[in-house]
């Protein structure tokens, strides 16, 4: 009877260890997938706030709580502990875990002590219980992005660049989502390079490179920047500026409701404060214009087109918090009217451009911004310079168009 009480006694203790480990492995997995999904929102920044905050909540959401979270393996526990560790370090080297190191991975330990019920009796009155769990994070897959929604387009994608027109983004993806045609993507001519070229649609012609080829017949992709419209975030019209339609030179813009558009005449600088401008009636840059907009400047065209003329030079830098964190140019769904980028190569579209039913026409068109995402209705590259799309997105942390895409456990 003794001996059967012992091993009672014996069952109900590893049983409850066994128990509160699983809670704890869920956890883990839990807090490694949460840091992986802030890996852009990182960018260099190894173990950053957002990273060890998500990491914190998942474990929360799992129902346990901790203190603020250890990083690199360093600190001594108290309690229950929680390390994130971007790359790992837990296992002490490249031999023992392949990711060792590796900063485009995540590993979340999690620590607690547990006293016994009647092992105690024997001399075991607690033990110590360690999980762990790594996970990998991709960020986002594509940055060029035809949605094929435009009213006055049949094609996703159409490639006449020329011998010098090209599409720079060998970093990232494009996609062109035109599911209800066999030509969604004509590549006339021109150069692009990409980590990966889809079409949901057919392809004509052949006379474009293309590299790697385009893989036809692809599934359709989920729009990223659908949320604009779902969340709300479209700015609303408030009453009309009094500030002129046509600045002069030297000019310095505030955020406000302009109703007549606003036009650069050739030659003339203008400076936009930082804030979100509504405009209707479009936005000109003329020949050898200029405007700079780097302090965090969001432009809503709610009416009329966007043209950057050729010879003119556009710098725009979006948000970095808000509502419209990373959107550079959102031209409202409404409005079908054409973008046209056709200025010079110091230019630069740091963000989002989103025109989800325009056509967006590249036309000795180049960016110089680090980081870029074009999201539009139909694309035409036409003869000119390459438009090349930047993939260090780090600045705009907060903003959903730029979050990291997917994860995986893989420890």
């Amino acid at each position: 009877m003794v001996a059967i009480l012992a091993f009672a006694a014996l069952a109900i203790d590893v049983g409850q260890i066994r128990m509160q480990k699983r809670q704890m492995q869920s956890a883990v997995d839990a807090a490694a997938l949460a840091g992986a999904l802030e890996l852009t929102a990182c960018g260099s920044t190894t173990d950053c706030t957002a990273m060890t905050t998500a990491a914190k909540q998942a474990v929360l959401e799992n129902g346990l709580t901790v203190a603020t979270p250890l990083t690199q393996c360093t600190g001594a526990a108290s309690g229950l502990t929680l390390w994130v560790n971007n790359g790992p370090c837990e296992l002490g080297s490249a031999s023992a875990d392949p990711n060792y190191g590796n900063s485009k991975y995540v590993e979340a330990e999690l620590s607690t002590p547990v006293d016994t019920i009647f092992a105690g009796l024997v001399g075991f009155r607690n033990m110590t219980i360690t999980v762990r769990a790594e996970a990998s994070g991709t960020q986002p897959n594509y940055c060029v992005i035809a949605t094929a929604d435009s009213a006055s387009s049949t094609q996703g994608i159409t490639l006449q660049g020329g011998s010098t027109g090209g599409i720079d983004a060998p970093n990232c993806g494009i996609y062109d989502d035109d599911s209800n045609s066999s030509v969604a993507l004509v590549d006339n001519s021109g150069t692009v390079t990409s980590q990966k070229f889809m079409v949901v649609g057919g392809k004509q012609n052949s006379g474009a490179t293309i590299t790697p080829a385009p893989t036809t017949n692809a599934s359709a992709l989920a729009d990223p920047l659908s949320y604009l419209s779902t969340d709300g975030d479209a700015p609303s019209a408030g009453s009309c500026t009094s500030q002129s339609s046509l600045p002069g030179n030297g000019a310095i813009l505030t955020p406000a409701t302009f109703c007549s558009g606003i036009v650069l005449s050739p030659g003339v600088g203008v400076t936009l404060s930082a804030g979100t401008y509504y405009i209707e009636g479009g936005l000109t840059v003329d020949t050898g214009a200029n405007l700079t907009g780097t302090s965090g400047v969001a432009l809503y065209v709610a009416s009329g087109s966007v043209n950057f003329n050729s010879g003119s030079t556009v710098k725009l830098s979006a948000p970095t918090t808000g509502a419209l964190a990373g959107i550079a140019i959102w031209q409202a769904a409404s409005d079908t009217s054409a973008i046209n980028l056709d200025a010079a190569s110091t230019s630069e579209y740091n963000g989002a451009i989103y025109a989800p039913t325009a056509e967006l026409t590249l036309n000795s068109a180049s960016n110089a911004a680090a980081c870029s995402l074009v999201d539009v209705g139909s694309l035409m590259l036409d003869s000119g310079a390459t438009f090349s799309i930047g993939t260090d997105c780090s600045s705009f942390s907060s903003s959903k168009a730029f979050g990291a895409g997917s994860t995986a456990i893989v420890e």
